[in-house]
């Protein structure tokens, strides 16, 4: 029986399945391993903020996961749909949109100068270039999918 995932080109095919999946879930075991460093940077600057503050990244998280297990289902268990497909990795765009919402909030609010801050990358450390610079990549494969650079979506 055909599935969701078998009408995308090998790259993209091996992105969604395997690569995107992968970086999601070792992302957020980092996070919680490095004691939720979007976190620990809330709390150690000299405008620490009140935990309802944190909620946004941390809905963030939850949503990047929850869209992770929904594409793959829809790409393991549903029935061929090329609609489907590409609503998915619409949802998929959303999401990284919302992981760069979360993560840039809480910087512009921890830091005194507000969404100034934001741009200065210079106290910014491994973990936070690394939660920032992501979802570029993944963006940059999901735009290209869509207008099939890595070749044609069948159906």
């Amino acid at each position: 029986m055909a599935i969701t995932a078998s009408l995308l080109p090998t790259i993209p095919r091996i992105f969604f399945l395997y690569l995107e999946p992968v970086a999601i879930t070792y992302g957020m075991f980092q996070n919680y391993a490095t004691r939720y460093p979007v976190f620990k940077l809330a709390s150690v600057t000299p405008n620490s903020l009140p935990i309802p503050s944190l909620v946004m990244p941390s809905m963030a998280v939850g949503y990047l996961f929850n869209m992770m297990l929904y594409g793959l289902i829809i790409m393991l268990a549903s029935p061929p749909s090329k609609r489907l497909l590409k609503l998915h990795i619409w949802i998929l765009i959303v999401a990284d949109v919302t992981h760069w919402a979360g993560l840039f909030s809480t910087i512009a609010e921890t830091d005194p100068r507000g969404w100034a801050g934001v741009f200065d990358t210079t106290n910014w450390d491994a973990n936070v270039w690394n939660l920032a610079t992501y979802p570029i990549t993944s963006l940059a494969i999901k735009f290209a999918t869509l207008a099939e650079l890595f070749g044609k979506i069948q159906g």
